[in-house]
């Protein structure tokens, strides 16, 4: 249903090939080590919809990503940067090989205000090198408000609590035609908090794009209709989790929806035949005009308060939600007086369990201080899927300690506005004295000359003397032959000598050969063109995900095929681009048509006209 959707808030992601007109360029050639163009997409640009545009800059150093940095304080346009496509070209340079490296930045500015503002100016640094391109005007037009659409926010009743989870609901109402249609919906609540939001696992139900200062993002929705007054909307409805993480009263201006239609006009041409006539009329469609409404909410006041002092237990660190549970295992329950015992402390509960953290193990009547070694500091945590755990280390200083008391742990209700608090079970432990070690409790490891001799005296059989005067006669130097050795051959010898020299030298060359063979491979492989190499590996990746999809639901399939295909066209973006976005659009038709026709299995001509432009992406990359 989204097909321009995607045209507007996705494909202006990738590398701006569609920049038929550019608008204005900076460019500079000749003296400056880096050149640049600025451009953007064709207008006409409208308030609350975002703007595509594109710095390209060529000269740009191999070893590492340059920065780019918008040196702009206009709270009027917000922006972020959403790809980063380089493109290197070899070429020979009067008989030595040349290489020039130029990277696409991928720029989406949205004004909030109509009126001509100011983009940029950007600074792209590399290394020492820095290249200022000057700032360009853009003429944003307002959007008048149109009866065909209605946005609403919903959020709960406070106040709230910071690290509370509160649901905030999204509905967006449009009794038009959603063919050939982008939506773009922002509010200021989206980048005034922190926000969670799942990943969308229902490809056969739309999906509800949401800007926000830090780019786009995909929300699933549910749809359904209802009739209002004559005119019969359909309801898209979204969530969010919003996370506030300060306090204070909030006022926060109305969530707006813009959408931007594209009126589809049909003109007949008569194809060429090349000798100045045709033979075959054929109906084109192209854009006649364009087309801008817009929708807004209502204002919301959000106030976000403090947790209360009065009653405040010990053992809160935080944590706000339900229903938390703490349980402590020891890895040992039989200790002396001051071993290590390993305590795994598990938390469980409905909240803020990413941020939680442990208060002191002494809190609430917990672990005395007194009786046991405690840890300091904050203890780090592990998050699993439903629960967060902590292993700390700690020691009885105290004989008389017979268990692990209970551990205290305390939390804020947000539904009963107080606190609670849950505990673990005690752990029963048998602690023993520390053993003490003496001056008789250490030997010697050299023996003793004294008792050597006695040993000796004593008889033949004695085990260590023996032992000791027998080492002794084995390094002696009595009896040895110390004449003069003329003879190389036996020089050369040894008595232990298993391997034949010949063996020996061999081996030597060979490992010689095969080094210097690694080398030149590792040598080829250090000068391959890195770029090249990722492109390589894009294209055998994406042509596996394509035939991976062949088979599967239609709505799901086409969802993966379009993917892959975006992928190709963000890593080679001057490739096969006119087909590639074609098939893009057959396939974001059948990912936004009703469910009911998109029960059956994807269809096999797509994936094989996905799957060839896949492996002619590959061999361009080769």
């Amino acid at each position: 249903m989204f097909a321009l959707q995607f045209n507007i808030c996705r494909s202006s992601i990738g590398p701006v090939a569609f920049l038929l007109g550019m608008l204005f360029s900076a460019v500079v050639w000749g003296q400056d080590e880096i050149q640049t163009k600025l451009g953007a997409e064709p207008g006409p640009y409208f308030v609350g919809l975002p703007v595509t545009i594109q710095l390209t800059a060529a000269g740009l150093s191999e070893r590492s990503v340059p920065e780019v940095e918008v040196e702009s304080d206009n709270d009027v346009l917000r922006w972020t940067l959403v790809a980063t496509n380089p493109t290197s070209i070899r070429f020979n340079n009067n008989g030595r090989i040349a290489s020039q490296t130029k990277y696409d930045f991928v720029f989406r500015f949205t004004a909030s205000r109509p009126g001509q503002w100011e983009i940029g100016p950007f600074v792209i640094k590399d290394g020492s090198l820095r290249k200022r391109v000057d700032a360009v005007k853009i003429n944003f037009e307002e959007v008048p408000t149109t009866d065909e659409m209605q946005i609403h926010l919903r959020v709960p009743e406070g106040p709230f609590f910071p690290e509370q989870r509160v649901p905030v609901e999204i509905e967006w109402w449009y009794a038009g035609d959603l063919a050939n249609t982008g939506v773009s919906i922002s509010s200021p609540l989206f980048d005034t908090f922190k926000f969670e939001d799942e990943k969308p696992t229902n490809v056969r139900e739309a999906l509800l794009p949401i800007d926000t200062a830090e780019g786009s993002v995909d929300l699933q929705a549910t749809v359904r209709e209802e009739e209002v007054d004559g005119k019969r909307f359909r309801v898209f409805r979204a969530k969010r989790t919003m996370i506030p993480d300060r306090v204070g009263t909030f006022t926060i201006d109305p969530i707006q929806v813009t959408i931007r239609h594209r009126v589809i006009g049909r003109r007949q041409r008569r194809d060429d035949s090349g000798f100045g006539f045709g033979f075959i009329d054929r109906v084109e469609k192209y854009v006649k005009s364009i087309e801008a409404f817009r929708a807004v909410g209502e204002p919301k006041t959000i106030v976000i308060g403090g947790f209360p002092k009065a009653g405040q237990p010990e053992s809160f660190s935080g944590a706000v939600g339900k229903g938390f549970s703490i349980d402590v295992t020891a890895d040992r329950t039989v200790v002396r007086v001051g071993d290590p015992i390993r305590l795994n402390v598990r938390l469980r509960g409905s909240g803020n369990l990413k941020g939680a953290s442990l208060p002191p193990l002494s809190a609430d009547g917990g672990m005395d201080p007194k009786r046991f070694r405690l840890p300091s500091g904050d203890i780090p945590g592990q998050l699993g899927e439903d629960e967060k755990t902590f292993s700390v280390a700690v020691r009885v200083e105290d004989e008389s300690v017979s268990e692990i008391p209970s551990i205290a742990y305390s939390w804020f209700d947000t539904d009963a506005k107080q606190y609670r608090t849950a505990r673990s079970a005690p752990i029963a432990l048998r602690v023993m004295p520390a053993d003490m070690i003496s001056a008789e409790d250490v030997v010697s490891a050299s023996p003793d000359p004294s008792s050597e001799g006695a040993g000796e005296s004593v008889g033949s059989n004695s085990g260590p003397a023996t032992e000791t005067v027998a080492a002794q006669k084995r390094y002696s130097l009595s009896g040895a032959d110390l004449a003069i050795e003329s003879n190389p051959a036996e020089l050369l010898s040894t008595a232990t000598q298993s391997v034949s020299p010949v063996i020996v030298q061999t081996g030597a060359y060979l490992t010689g050969i095969a080094m210097v063979l690694l080398a030149l491979v590792d040598r080829r492989r250090s000068q391959a063109d890195p770029i090249a190499a990722q492109r390589r590996r894009v294209a055998s990746e994406q042509t596996a995900a394509i035939v991976a999809a062949a088979g599967k639901p239609q709505r799901q399939g086409a969802n993966e095929v379009a993917a892959a295909l975006r992928a190709l066209l963000a890593s080679q973006p001057e490739f096969e681009r006119a087909s590639t976005e074609a098939l893009i659009g057959q396939c974001e038709a059948l990912v936004y048509q009703p469910v009911s026709e998109g029960n059956d299995s994807l269809s096999p001509d797509l994936v094989e006209q996905a799957k060839q432009l896949a492996i002619r992406f590959r061999k361009e990359a080769q």
